[in-house]
Parts: structure tokens; C-alpha cells; sequence
């Protein structure tokens, strides 16, 4: 895809703005993770609730450290398996904005390993990123059925390939290493 269509994805998602791109296994549904109002009509879209958390994206892991507790973490494991499709479920620390982590106050953070994805946060920082897919359906593998979920209510439709299609991320608890998702 064209360097103007990735200037334009990053120029809404700082403007408040929710896109739809590709990632790893399945098309996203993105916003800043930063900002509150645009994580909440996330949620709407997905109608899902809104204490429900969702997964931070990064291209670099000092861009969501400020959120997340590292202390008793052995961060060995965690690093080998980043960049890459490897969520890992952390305590947050004070710092971590409220709508950002779960009911037992931790935070779900991925380095992305897809390359456009992570030219993206590294322009605007760390993003929240869903399968693009309202509830009990099945998460969009391409721009089409993207479309046909989420029609105009989405700002943005940013081509991409993805890596390992249909394949979501896997997800760790950082302190045990047990898997919650493969």
C-alpha cells in the first residue's frame, strides 16, 4: 500500500479517529490506545462492554512500559517471543489508564512483528487493536468484510497483508508463562 494511505491512517488516529488494518493473523479494529472516547466507540462497534480490555500494540516496548508493573517479570521469555504475534497479560502499574486494563488491573500489551502495523504505532504510539469483527461474528481477513461489518461507521479502511491469515495472537500471563489463548 501507498506511504499516503499509512500518513492517513496515523493522521486520524491522532485526530480520535477508529481505522480498520491488517495485522498479524486478522484485519483490526484500531484507535489510540490514549485515547478514552475513541477506545469507548471501539467497544460500540464491537458491542462489547466497555470494562471489557483490550490488547496494546506497540512497536517498541518503552512505548507502554509507563503502564506496565515489571517487577517479578522475567522478561527473557517475553522479549525472544517479540516482535510477533505474542500478547502477554501484565500487571499495570498506577499509571495505566483505567479503560486500558481489565477488572484485576493488568494490561495486555503486543510488540507487533507486522512491519506496516508497526510503522503505525511507531508514529503515533501505542494503539489498541481488536479483530475487526462485531460479537459472535468471525474476525474480518480482509478489507471487504471489514466493510461489511462496520460500513461508514469506520473512518478508515488501511490496505495490508497479513501475515499468517486467520491466525489471531497467542496470549501469555507474563508472570506464569501459561498460555491464556493459543
Amino acid at each position: 500500500m501507498g506511504w499516503w494511505q499509512d500518513l492517513t491512517a496515523a493522521n486520524l488516529l491522532r485526530s480520535g479517529r477508529v481505522i480498520v488494518h491488517p495485522t498479524e493473523g486478522v484485519f483490526g479494529l484500531a484507535c489510540l490506545a490514549l485515547d478514552e472516547r475513541a477506545c469507548s466507540f471501539v467497544s460500540k462497534l464491537k458491542q462489547r462492554s466497555p470494562r471489557q480490555s483490550f490488547i496494546v500494540v506497540v512497536a517498541d516496548f518503552h512505548q507502554i512500559e509507563f503502564a506496565v508493573e515489571q517487577t517479578e517479570i522475567d522478561f527473557s521469555v517475553i522479549n525472544a517471543s517479540w516482535p510477533g504475534p505474542e500478547t502477554w497479560v501484565f500487571p499495570a502499574t498506577r499509571a495505566a489508564p483505567r479503560w486500558l486494563t481489565s477488572a484485576e488491573r493488568t494490561i495486555a500489551v503486543r510488540v507487533t512483528g507486522h512491519e506496516q502495523f508497526a510503522r503505525l504505532c511507531s508514529r503515533v504510539g501505542p494503539i489498541v487493536s481488536t479483530s475487526a469483527n462485531p460479537k459472535g461474528r468471525r474476525p474480518a481477513l480482509n478489507l471487504s468484510q471489514s466493510r461489511r461489518y462496520f460500513g461508514y461507521t469506520v473512518d478508515f479502511y488501511l490496505g495490508g497483508n497479513l501475515i499468517v491469515p486467520g491466525r489471531p495472537s497467542r496470549i501469555r500471563d507474563a508472570a506464569s508463562g501459561l498460555a491464556l489463548r493459543t
